[in-house]
């Protein structure tokens, strides 16, 4: 091998010898960023079994996630407490059903009264069946409340009314607008009472009689108690809370439905934007107050381990912890596999590096020789 060719032979393997080095090296960064990799799944993996559920508990114990539609829709857990959630303005938060109703009868109707709204919604068609104005609605109601009150056999509905009409009585000509205004106060309580005591035990007789006042066929008349109950309290629970509402679909974002969403209701609770009142309800005149509560001291609301309630989200985690790990485990190998090879090429270009110098030394030592 001449000189020339022997010495850029040596500049090429020099130059090979450094990439190799190079690549080797870039590799250990990467396997060290796989070991970095590595204690980040395991961190995800303790977080998602260290993960909490909101969840709500009913009568018998079972435990479950809770979201908006099981804590305050119509088909809420039957649980000891009912709960109301409040935003952070205090206005109750409600189904879209619930909103846009509550805003028409409030608006064509103009009737201030959570039965009269129970029996709006009821009618399936925003209340034409029985007019739509307030005057036109409060007449009919007015009379089959009149007609039940004065037919009932229970005789606390019956004393009730009397003591009504005798306080009324006190406001001679003028009825209750001549009563004083401490009058006024007592006559509005026992009115609430009186109201209260009739519609538990008459709710359906009142709601057939009205419509069928209003022309409705008896074969068209439908009631439902458990829905009937659930707009008196659902008017009653917007009226304690200051007259407004607000509807949940107004919260749904890119994940879908916020009534469904166990997590964005946990994260609103959590950050201060929504809190969680018990709905109290007085046994006498059915009046509504909240008393606040929260998971950390409810008896039926808690934040629960999520695999301890949720095997498929323990499974989940598991399976994506495995997945992530063998993926990990073969780049690693295959790393290992490039830096084995890589390794046999430097060994054989370093073998033939020391070679090819020798041949230069050689060559140099014969041809310069011959002048010393």
């Amino acid at each position: 091998m001449g000189m020339a060719a022997s010495q850029a032979r040596l500049l090429t393997i020099t130059a090979r010898i450094h990439d190799v080095e190079y690549q080797a090296q870039s590799i250990q960064n990467a396997k060290i960023q796989l070991a970095t990799q590595s204690d980040q799944v395991y961190q995800e993996y303790l977080e998602a079994l260290d993960a909490t559920t909101l969840t709500i508990k009913d009568w018998q114990g079972n435990i479950m996630t809770a979201n908006f539609n099981n804590l305050c829709g119509k088909n809420a857990v039957d649980s000891t407490y009912q709960y109301a959630l409040l935003n952070s303005k205090n206005k109750l938060i409600v189904p879209e059903e619930i909103k846009q109703g509550y805003d028409y009868f409030n608006e064509k109707i103009g009737y201030d009264d959570p039965y009269a709204f129970a029996i709006f919604m009821l009618t399936g068609d925003q209340g034409q069946a029985i007019g739509n104005d307030g005057t036109s609605f409060k007449k009919p109601i007015d009379s089959a409340e009149e007609h039940f009150g004065d037919t009932s056999s229970n005789n606390s509905i019956l004393n009730l009314k009397k003591s009504l009409e005798e306080l009324e009585a006190k406001g001679g000509d003028d009825g209750y607008n001549g009563l004083t205004e401490e009058q006024k106060k007592d006559y509005d309580e026992l009115e609430k009472q009186y109201r209260n005591l009739l519609y538990n035990t008459s709710s359906q007789g009142i709601y057939e009689n009205v419509l069928k006042s209003s022309g409705v066929e008896e074969e068209d008349i439908n009631f439902n108690q458990e829905d009937f109950d659930y707009y008196v309290n659902i008017y009653k629970q917007i009226q304690a809370a200051g007259g407004s509402c607000v509807s949940i679909s107004g919260y749904d974002g890119e994940n879908g439905d916020a009534a469904s969403n166990s997590d964005w209701l946990k994260n609103m609770i959590e950050c201060g934007k929504i809190s969680i009142n018990i709905v109290n309800t007085d046994s006498k005149t059915g009046d509504i107050t909240f008393s606040t509560t929260s998971p950390t001291s409810d008896t039926f609301l808690a934040y629960t381990n999520t695999t301890s309630i949720d095997k498929t989200a323990l499974a989940k985690a598991e399976a994506e912890y495995e997945k992530a790990t063998k993926d990990i485990d073969n780049k690693d190998k295959r790393f290992d596999m490039d830096l084995s090879k890589l390794e046999s090429e430097r060994t054989a270009l370093t073998t033939e590096y020391d070679s090819v110098k020798k041949v230069i030394s050689d060559n140099i030592e014969r041809t310069f020789g011959i002048f010393s």
